[in-house]
């Protein structure tokens, strides 16, 4: 990468800025339009372009699926490699990881919708709750129920403009959030702190392959290896799944939990005893797994383990005794049964209550770098102090704060003009920012986010809705509101405002790997936000108004705009029950992460801090992510005491990345299956 880095503190040109614009549109456009032909069966692992391993993951497969595409060509031609450089390959990179967030099965498709066409018969049906939705948020109920049956000759723009117009505010508002609170922490989490990535470091392997220079020549055989290994793995994977006539070698047709998780079986000698946990068989879990700390691995299957004992215990003493009688997933995530969910031990609540103690703590240790960045905008700070502080910064802190600011004033703006209460509508942008912040932490540490946790739900569920379902004629907030909480704020990533942090902490990281400039990263993924935040807008809408939500992919799962379900659902109420039945959990959840925070920073021995997030939220043990963090320890520690560090660096990680480059690209080879199947059933 010799040459090339003599470039990499340049201006990004504005040619560069261009081609990066009409890049994230044509990418965009494509992955929406990708995604509604795909069948059902390969929303959650096999989209190609979009997610690739599924929750808790939300690993998209477009950024090493173009990385792999370029490859081979860069593996053969100097020439080719050297046009491309590490700068363009860095924003290749930025570009495809933040399209990806934004043109995928849930966003636009799931999110859009949600609001759109939630005036229509099909949907929304009470109308107490239909009277609450402006119409400019929603198109008319004939224009609604005309997207879920398709064949519309013309399009009525004039009438999707509002709405169109309404969500890209509501979407990129948060990405400019997102974007700002990126920059003030950057210099922090990047560069002194380096928080890895994972999903990052795994392309960051892929990238210097392509680039081909330096240490690439040293890790190429163990990466080769590694892309022949997830060739190997994952074409009898997409075989099953989009060939009905290929043997199940997996087992992945029957007893298998959407992302990959095998389920216990009533003829299971497990399925008699009080076990609500389930095993992964995902390959991408294993390679993700790989990447993190021993401390943490270690830390996640003990705190299983304690779990599967706890449960017992529980179980012995009269508690959650439907469990042997229950099916496999009831016994995860079914209220009244599960242990994760039901009195006494409520452990997802305590796992909640971990994220929320995380996002304190994380605010907590950086106070000193969030004041210092405060003073260098708004207070005394001779010009020389200010200078060294902001060497290498893509804004000004003055400029980031700003710009944090006016995306903060400008969501609370649009909820309260959409009919919110001025206090919640604060409460909203607030809280689900911070709640971002926390997960954006700890998908940095360890790949993955916590689905549903409630860390700052229940805050609005106390003051606002104690009483669930809420009695009498609902305001705007609880009718809009329970899909923000639900879903942008609480779910997934990829369900419009999370990616926004991800793909920007994503991008400063591959940025600070390769050596380009931080200056030039913000412009490249400002630009791929807000390009693929709007294109995937009207892309949509002609999917919907030609085909119909009914022929595409997901068919009814994806037609789930019905406002009021959002607001019955776990995802909003949080648990069961008052408040004060289940507060104290979240709470016993926050302190127990400060204290194993302070004891592990004293006592190198003591469990990581994370393990009880991970270990008893939903995901963990629904989708047997456990299994894959203490086969990755038991690999990583024999991996460090037969070849060290050196192996792991050298070897190892290359051929992760290499088992995910092949899992990738035999990925995109099956959906484009997919995608053919649709206009050439066979």
């Amino acid at each position: 990468m010799s040459k090339s880095t003599q470039s990499l503190e340049e201006k990004v040109t504005v040619k560069t800025l261009v081609w990066v614009a009409i890049l994230s549109a044509v990418l965009t456009f494509i992955s929406t339009m990708w995604h509604a032909f795909l069948p059902f069966i390969a929303r959650c692992n096999f989209t190609g372009l979009g997610v690739i391993c599924s929750e808790p993951a939300e690993m998209v497969g477009m950024p090493f699926v173009l990385l792999m595409l370029l490859f081979p060509f860069a593996l053969k031609s100097s020439w080719f490699r050297e046009r491309l450089g590490v700068d363009k390959l860095t924003y290749i990179y930025v570009v495809a990881f933040t399209v990806a967030g934004f043109s995928n099965v849930l966003m636009p498709w799931c999110n859009f919708p949600y609001y759109a066409c939630s005036r229509g018969n099909t949907a929304t049906t009470n109308p107490l709750w239909k009277a609450k939705i402006p119409g400019f948020v929603a198109v008319s109920p004939e224009v609604a129920d005309a997207t879920l049956l398709g064949g519309v000759a013309e399009i009525p723009w004039d009438v999707w403009l509002a709405p169109m117009l309404w969500f890209f505010v509501l979407i990129s508002s948060f990405g400019v959030i997102s974007l700002a609170v990126t920059n003030i922490l950057r210099k922090s989490w990047i560069d002194v702190e380096r928080v890895p990535f994972p999903h990052t470091l795994l392309a960051y392997e892929l990238l210097i392959q392509v680039q081909g220079e330096g240490r690439s020549k040293a890790k190429l055989k163990p990466f080769l290896l590694g892309v022949l290994v997830g060739i190997i793995i994952s074409v009898p994977l997409g075989a099953i799944m989009f060939l009905p006539w290929f043997p199940d070698v997996y087992a992945w047709r029957t007893a298998t939990c959407g992302p990959g998780a095998q389920q216990i079986t009533p003829d299971s000698p497990l399925y008699s005893q009080p076990i609500a946990l389930h095993f992964s068989k995902h390959p991408i879990a294993y390679v993700i797994a790989y990447m993190l700390p021993l401390d943490v691995l270690f830390s996640t299957w003990l705190f299983t383990l304690i779990y599967v004992i706890i449960v017992y215990v529980a179980f012995y003493s009269g508690y959650y005794t439907a469990l042997p009688t229950t099916g496999s997933c009831g016994r995860i995530w079914c209220g009244d049964i599960s242990p994760l969910y039901a009195p006494p031990l409520r452990l997802r609540l305590i796992s909640g209550g971990g994220i929320l103690g995380l996002i304190l703590m994380t605010l907590f240790l950086e106070r000193k770098h969030i004041l210092q960045t405060l003073r260098a905008a708004f207070g005394r700070m001779s010009p020389d102090e200010k200078t060294a502080i902001e060497k290498d910064e893509p804004l000004s802190y003055k400029s980031s704060w700003i710009m944090l600011l006016i995306g903060f004033i400008v969501l609370w703006g649009l909820l309260v003009g959409t009919g919110f209460d001025v206090a919640q509508g604060f409460a909203m942008v607030l809280l689900s920012t911070i709640l971002w912040i926390g997960q954006t932490r700890l998908f940095g540490l360890t790949g993955v986010h916590i689905e549903s946790s409630g860390a700052v739900q229940w805050i609005t569920r106390t003051i606002w809705y104690p009483e669930m379902p809420y009695p009498g004629e609902p305001p705007t907030g609880l009718v809009l509101g329970s899909v923000m909480w639900s879903a942008q704020s609480n779910r997934h990533p990829l369900d419009g405002w999370g990616w926004s942090m991800w793909s920007s902490f994503s991008a400063y990281q591959m940025g600070r790997l390769t050596g380009v400039h931080a200056k030039n990263v913000f412009k490249v993924v400002l630009i791929a936000l807000l390009v693929s935040q709007f294109v995937s807008l009207p892309t949509v809408i002609m999917g919907l108004s030609y085909y119909g939500m009914s022929r595409l992919h997901g068919a009814s799962s994806l037609w789930a705009s019905n406002l009021e379900w959002w607001a019955s659902t776990g995802w909003f109420v949080v648990a069961s029950g008052h408040p004060t039945e289940w507060v104290g959990h979240i709470m016993v959840g926050a302190i127990a992460l400060a204290a194993m925070t302070y004891i592990h920073a004293r006592v190198l021995w003591f469990p990581h801090p994370l393990g009880p997030i991970l270990a008893w939220s939903m995901s963990f043990p629904l989708f047997g992510w456990w299994l894959a963090f203490l086969v990755a320890w038991v690999l990583k520690i024999l991996t460090l005491r037969l070849g060290g560090s050196r192996a792991y660096e050298e070897i190892g990680v290359p051929f992760a990345g290499g088992v995910l480059g092949g899992y990738a690209i035999v990925n995109f080879v099956f959906a484009l299956i997919g995608v053919i199947r649709f206009f050439a059933p066979f």
